[in-house]
C-alpha cells in the first residue's frame, strides 16, 4: 500500500513527462542535492515513484528537478496533482498588489477558444521584441512591466485546449518568454518575480522537452542566485542545467560553465573557479553559432569576455591577486571594446567593474577615465545592476586611500545621479 498515493502520482506524473525513469530521477537529484550523480540510489527514486517510501530529506531536491513547487508539503491536494501534467501555472505566482495586476484585471485581452499558431508566433515574438528592448534600455519601467503582463497572457494560454502537434512549440515559446521575463524582473530587483518568472519557464521548458531552453533558464536561475547571495544554490542550477551536456552546443556548455565558474567564485572558492573558466574557454573555443538556437545569438566573443571577466573580477575583489586583476582586467576591457551598442547594459556591467578593478589597484586616473564613460552609458539604461555596479564603484573609491580629487569627484557624481533615479 502506497504510504502517500497523491505525492507518488505527482512525482511519476512529472517523471514521465519528462521522457525519465528511476534512473534519471537518481542521478539528477544527486547532483542537486550534492553534485553526485551516484549518491541517490534508483531503487530509492523507483520507491518515491511508486509510494512505497516517503522523500522527507530529499523532497525539496525532487521539486527542484521536477520544477514543482517545494512549498508543497506531503500530501499535495489532488487539484495540484491533476495540474502537474498540464500547465503548471502556479509555479508563476506574479505579484498581484501591483498597479499592473489591476490593469490587467480591468483589460486583459480574451484568450482564444482554441491554441492557433498565429498565438505561439505572438508570443515567440513577445519574447524576441522584450529581449530586444532590455538590452537596449535596462529590464526597468516598461520594460518589466510589459513583460509580466504578457507571460501572464501567455500562462493562461496554456489552459486553452490545444492539439497535440502544437502543444510542444506552445510549451517551449511560453518558455522563452518567461526567462525573458524573468531577466527584466531580476535587472530592475523584483527578486521575488524573478524567481517565480525562472521557476515557471524552467517548468515549461521541461514540459516541452526542450534542452537548449532549458539550459539557457538554469544559467540564468545560477546567475540569479549568485547575485543574492547564494553560491551553493547557484551551483546546484549549474549543474542541473549542464545534465546531459551532449544535448547541448559548445556555446551553451561554456555559458553554463561560466555559471559554475561564478558560483565558485562567490564561494571564494580560487582554483574551482579558474577550472570552470578554463572549461569554458574550451568549449567556447569550439563553438560554431550555426548550431546555436536563437536565444544564443547574444552570446558572441565580447560576452564570453565579460562572463569570464566577472567570474574573475570576484576573485580579484576578494585575493587582491594581482594575476587575477590583470586577467579579470583584459577579459573585461575585451568584452567593453567589442559590444556593440545594442548591447549597451552589458557594456555598462564590464566597465563599471573594470573601473572598479583600477580604482582598488590604485589607478585612479584610469579609473575615473573608465568609471566617467560608464556612468554616461548607464544614465541611458534603467537598470538596477547597473546602478550596483556604480554603488560598488563609488565604494571602493571611497575606501581607498588618498584618493585624488577627480576620483572623489567621480564618486560624487555617481550619488548624485543615483540619487535621481537616472539609472532605474
Amino acid at each position: 500500500m502506497p504510504k502517500n498515493p497523491a505525492l507518488a502520482e505527482l512525482i511519476r506524473r512529472a517523471v514521465e513527462i519528462r521522457g525519465w525513469g528511476p534512473s534519471d530521477l537518481a542521478r539528477a537529484v544527486g547532483v542537486a542535492a550534492s553534485g553526485d550523480p551516484d549518491r541517490v540510489q534508483r531503487a530509492n527514486a523507483r520507491r518515491w515513484m511508486t509510494g512505497e517510501r516517503e522523500p522527507k530529506y530529499w523532497w525539496p531536491y525532487i521539486a527542484q528537478v521536477l520544477s514543482l513547487d517545494p512549498a508543497v508539503t506531503p500530501p499535495p491536494s489532488d487539484s495540484q496533482v491533476a495540474q502537474c501534467g498540464t500547465a503548471a501555472t502556479s509555479a508563476l505566482g506574479l505579484e498581484t498588489t501591483s498597479p499592473l495586476s489591476v490593469f490587467a484585471s480591468l483589460s486583459a485581452p480574451e484568450l482564444p477558444a482554441q491554441v492557433r499558431p498565429g498565438d505561439i508566433q505572438e508570443v515567440q515574438q513577445a519574447a524576441l521584441t522584450l529581449t530586444t528592448w532590455h538590452n537596449l534600455h535596462g529590464g526597468g519601467g516598461l520594460v518589466r512591466q510589459t513583460g509580466t503582463a504578457q507571460l501572464a497572457w501567455a500562462a493562461k494560454l496554456l489552459d486553452v485546449p490545444c492539439s497535440e502537434v502544437l502543444r510542444q512549440p506552445l510549451f517551449a515559446s511560453v518558455a522563452h518568454l518567461g526567462m525573458v521575463a524573468g531577466v527584466a524582473c531580476f535587472d530592475a530587483f523584483a527578486h521575488d518575480d524573478a524567481r517565480r518568472a525562472f521557476t515557471f519557464a524552467a517548468a515549461c521548458a521541461e514540459e516541452a522537452d526542450e534542452w537548449h531552453l532549458r539550459g539557457k533558464i538554469y544559467s540564468w536561475r545560477a546567475r540569479h542566485a549568485v547575485w543574492m547571495g547564494d553560491p551553493d544554490t547557484a551551483l546546484t542550477h549549474a549543474e542541473v542545467g549542464v545534465i546531459r551536456s551532449d544535448r547541448l552546443t559548445h556555446t551553451e556548455r561554456a555559458m553554463l560553465y561560466i555559471a559554475r565558474a561564478r558560483a565558485h567564485a562567490k564561494a571564494g572558492d580560487v582554483r574551482a573557479t579558474l577550472t570552470a573558466v578554463d572549461e569554458a574557454d574550451d568549449a567556447y573555443s569550439h563553438t560554431h553559432p550555426a548550431d546555436d538556437p536563437p536565444w544564443m545569438s547574444y552570446y558572441d566573443y565580447a560576452q564570453h569576455q565579460g562572463d569570464t571577466g566577472h567570474a574573475l573580477f570576484d576573485l580579484a575583489m576578494t585575493t587582491r591577486n594581482r594575476h587575477h586583476v590583470q586577467a579579470a582586467s583584459e577579459r573585461l576591457a575585451a568584452a567593453c571594446s567589442h559590444h556593440a551598442d545594442t548591447y549597451i547594459r552589458s557594456r555598462v556591467f564590464s566597465r563599471t567593474k573594470l573601473a572598479t578593478l583600477a580604482m582598488a589597484a590604485g589607478d585612479a586616473a584610469e579609473a575615473v577615465r573608465i568609471g566617467t564613460t560608464a556612468l554616461e552609458e548607464a544614465t541611458r539604461v534603467r537598470s538596477g545592476r547597473a546602478e550596483a555596479g556604480l554603488v560598488e564603484l563609488a565604494r571602493t573609491a571611497a575606501q581607498e586611500r588618498g584618493m585624488v580629487a577627480e576620483a572623489r569627484e567621480l564618486s560624487e557624481r555617481i550619488t548624485r545621479t543615483i540619487s535621481k533615479g537616472t539609472t532605474t
